[in-house]
């Protein structure tokens, strides 16, 4: 799967359904890797069910190793129970998404931003939006509930979703093929330069111009004084004016860099482009739309 925005040599299904309710990640499993088969396709297929947070993590940590060494990129998907904040374990233990998140991070930094994670977990999806671009993005892409759904209610989709990957190498009609099959207006597709421009478009408004402007002026300027005593005031208030209320074009890039990965790949510039001055005089003069930042 190389000419959908990513790269993937196989598929990673973690299951985390208990045994007494649809198995979900088997049927997943099963489907994937017939059609892998009937397709004679090179992709792996593998399926883990780990009782806890130590085999989970264990896991992950070979999933590094295999990226690092092999140069094997996964494409990870997860099927179990979840809230907006924590995944629930065989051993009815919990890991914070966010503990999770930090692991796929270090994944898709070897893997050069081509991680793409999927899941059935309900509200999964949250973790990827609260994403701080000050560093790495954990994934390039996701496709996860963003509500609750009832056991089940996905598997369709998301077979005809992996199916169509194989067989079309298209992402777009891998999507069409998700939404004929479920309900996909319970589910979110994001992608990590989607994720950048709206928190991006949020930092300027909310830190930039008008009010928030004046109020994180003030808020450096405490700061400030607290590291430099001696300093004037109106010495450190000019300073930081003339930070706050000039162009902020250089200080966008420089996180967009960072948040794709351009900063340690170069070459991934190709394929996210961004025109930080341009996208910066949209968003002042009102003609980008800046999505509310989600927890």
């Amino acid at each position: 799967m190389r000419k959908i925005g990513f790269k993937a040599h196989g598929f990673i299904i973690f299951d985390f359904v208990p045994e007494n309710e649809l198995q979900t990640g088997i049927q997943l499993y099963n489907n994937l890797r017939d059609f892998i088969n009937i397709e004679s396709s090179d992709l792996f297929c593998e399926k883990y069910r780990c009782q806890n947070k130590t085999d989970f993590l264990q896991i992950l940590n070979k999933l590094k190793q295999r990226v690092k060494e092999k140069k094997e990129i996964p494409y990870i998907h997860i099927e179990g129970h979840s809230t907006k904040k924590e995944l629930k374990l065989l051993d009815n233990s919990r890991i914070e998404w966010s503990e999770i998140f930090g692991h796929f991070r270090e994944i898709n930094i070897l893997a050069q931003n081509n991680l793409f994670f999927s899941s059935g977990a309900c509200e999964a999806a949250h973790s990827f939006k609260s994403s701080s671009i000050k560093k790495a993005c954990p994934i390039f892409g996701l496709l996860a509930p963003e509500k609750k759904v009832s056991a089940g209610e996905a598997i369709d989709g998301f077979i005809e979703f992996f199916r169509s990957l194989i067989s079309s190498d298209s992402l777009s009609d891998a999507l069409n093929n998700f939404s004929n099959s479920t309900d996909s207006q319970k589910f979110s597709l994001i992608f990590s330069s989607e994720i950048f421009k709206s928190a991006a478009c949020n930092y300027i408004r909310e830190n930039c111009m008008g009010q928030g402007r004046n109020k994180r002026l003030e808020r450096l300027l405490t700061e400030a004084k607290e590291k430099k005593p001696d300093e004037p005031i109106r010495k450190l208030r000019k300073a930081l004016k003339k930070e706050l209320y000039g162009p902020q074009a250089l200080h966008l890039k420089k996180l967009h860099d960072t948040f794709l990965i351009i900063d340690i790949f170069p070459n991934n510039a190709q394929r996210f482009i961004f025109h930080a001055v341009k996208f910066e005089k949209a968003v002042r003069d009102g003609n980008i739309k800046c999505l509310p930042q989600k927890s």
